[in-house]
């Protein structure tokens, strides 16, 4: 059996054309070819031309000396390794010295020693394969990293909510980010943003984000509350994090109403609230409960942070990575800038003026952590649409004993402040009817059912504090006193589903413990016209529900929400 393979080729540079003689015939008897130059810059052309995998540079020679030459060739080189042996007569420390700074590996004393010189020639041999194997394995890794980066971009981003009024950037430091944002409209068509900052960057900060994203996804579809969604991440995090690895978070929900967002900072910057109008700082929302993953038992609930939202107002979330960029001259670009950049831009340019501000400020320093920045514009073309079905005649509707089946759900005393029950009683109605397209709507007509029954029945809140901005933040703080002072009471779900011919309905009737409400005054005859904080709940019911009555002394609500079945 016979082999062929490239023969190893040297070049060789001496102005000293019995010294270029004496080399050659040294080399040919280690195999190799040989190519000759007489002065760096001819050396210089000579590697461009025959790609050499060696090059013997001698010191001192004319028109270019073989520093300089070195010097070139090793920037011609890019990733490969091409090894350079300078030749040299000197011996002192201070010129070998230089032959390595000029990029030299290696150095060969005149006269030449024929041992001396193939122990050099196969040490840069090894060297050179070490290099190459290398070379081989980054490329390798590189390859996976691209795969496992789709992967999970896939699992992360690709399902996030696309709208021009939500812009966003992720800027790893490297490959993998150990930063995150997820987006996803829940059943009432609430907004839920959540942008996560894992322990450092990379691959293990990354693979942190997959389990995360699975929760965030599930818990919002199934309808839970942000603090349960906050609850389940840490639970689901404490489960496999290793010590000393943690998630900071920011979780906001925003309303379907775009009159109120609800914001949870563990451990990240503050969020920031804007004016839309003049680019100006509204709230500094900051950190108020520890990251994800240090501890058991978060208590989610005491750090929700409930603030009024006005139209065109803009919210911007950002992980450290972006106060804690360096410029070329050691300074980070730090809270005041950002702020400065905020306030300073046109209202509709404020994502483009703080990264232009940012780009100019780093130059060509390296990035040394992720950057993350999500800026949401809080209009009314932000959320979906509310989807609803085929109308159904609106009637008198008496519902017999003798529907398909009937579920009742009795919540009382504490677990009225531990429980959130439209999730559980939502998930019970599509398993037994199995119909998702009427998720959205059932989801908002059990939920506006429930806070009155609780915020207006048990805990006795009046809606008229919510008249104006002051009040509104009022109603949520007295709102979660009387939660958290609440030894008795309770909420009745009664549900019942029938059919009659080609319609199929759910009849929803919720007793609360408290003494009733007029609820009259909490209608309004036009819903598209109603501007004011409170109120809504109760007349999209309606615009959704075959009917709504009230019986007892107001402190029982029947709706019933009926659909065509062909």
């Amino acid at each position: 059996m016979s082999t062929t393979s490239t023969p190893l080729k040297a070049l060789i540079v001496d102005d000293e054309m019995t010294n270029r003689l004496i080399l050659r015939s040294l080399l040919k008897k280690q195999g190799y070819e040989t190519v000759e130059a007489k002065d760096g810059k001819e050396a210089v052309d000579l590697f461009v031309q025959e790609s050499p995998s060696i090059v013997f540079m001698d010191v001192m020679m004319p028109v270019m000396d073989g520093y300089e030459a070195t010097r070139i060739i090793k920037s011609k080189s890019g990733k490969s390794f091409i090894p350079i042996i300078f030749l040299t007569a000197v011996t002192d420390e201070e010129s070998l010295q230089a032959c390595i700074d000029a990029g030299g590996d290696d150095f060969l004393i005149k006269p030449y020693d024929k041992f001396l010189l193939q122990s050099k020639i196969q040490a840069m041999q090894r060297i050179s394969n070490l290099n190459n194997e290398v070379k081989g394995m980054y490329s390798l890794i590189h390859r996976e990293q691209e795969i496992a980066e789709q992967v999970f971009n896939n699992a992360e981003q690709k399902t996030n909510i696309i709208n021009k009024n939500i812009r966003s950037i992720i800027r790893p430091a490297t490959t993998f980010s150990g930063d995150m944002i997820l987006s996803e409209y829940s059943p009432s068509r609430d907004i839920h943003f959540l942008i996560g900052d894992f322990t450092g960057h990379g691959l293990s900060s990354a693979l942190g984000a997959m389990p995360v994203s699975e929760v965030f996804r599930a818990m919002t579809a199934k309808g839970f509350t942000p603090e349960e969604i906050l609850v389940g991440i840490n639970k689901k995090l404490r489960q496999f994090l290793p010590v000393g690895m943690f998630l900071c978070v920011q979780l906001i929900s925003i309303s379907h109403n775009l009159d109120q967002v609800t914001i949870f900072n563990a451990g990240m910057p503050e969020m920031l609230i804007i004016d839309g109008a003049t680019s100006q700082i509204k709230h500094h929302v900051k950190s108020n409960i520890l990251p994800l993953g240090v501890i058991d038992n978060l208590n989610a609930k005491e750090s929700a942070q409930t603030l009024e939202l006005q139209q065109n107002d803009k919210l911007f979330l950002y992980s450290d990575g972006l106060t804690e960029a360096w410029s070329e001259s050691d300074e980070e670009f730090g809270t005041e800038r950002l702020e400065s950049a905020i306030q300073n831009a046109d209202p509709n340019r404020i994502f483009d003026n703080l990264l232009s501000e940012l780009e100019q400020f780093c130059g060509t320093r390296a990035q040394a952590d992720d950057i993350t920045l999500i800026e949401i514009n809080c209009i009314p073309d932000l959320l979906p649409k509310l989807s609803v079905h085929d109308p159904v005649p609106k009637k008198e509707h008496h519902f017999e004993s003798k529907g398909d089946w009937e579920y009742v759900f009795n919540l009382k005393n504490n677990r009225l402040r531990e429980t959130n029950p439209v999730p559980i009683i939502i998930n019970q109605i599509m398993e037994m009817e199995g119909i998702e397209s009427e998720r959205q709507s059932l989801f908002t007509v059990l939920t506006e059912l429930f806070v009155n029954a609780l915020d207006h029945g048990v805990l006795n809140l009046n809606s008229a504090l919510k008249a104006d901005p002051a009040g509104f933040a009022l109603y949520f703080k007295e709102r979660e006193e009387r939660l958290n002072n609440l030894t008795t009471g309770h909420v009745i779900f009664h549900i019942a589903v029938e059919q009659n011919d080609d319609i199929r309905s759910i009849m929803v009737r919720i007793e609360d413990s408290g003494e009733g409400f007029d609820h009259e005054n909490h209608i309004v005859p036009d819903l598209n016209n109603h501007t004011g904080l409170s109120g809504r709940g109760i007349l999209l019911i309606r615009d959704l529900c075959e009917s709504l009555n009230y019986m007892g002394k107001g402190n029982i609500s029947e709706a019933i929400y009926s659909w065509k079945t062909t």
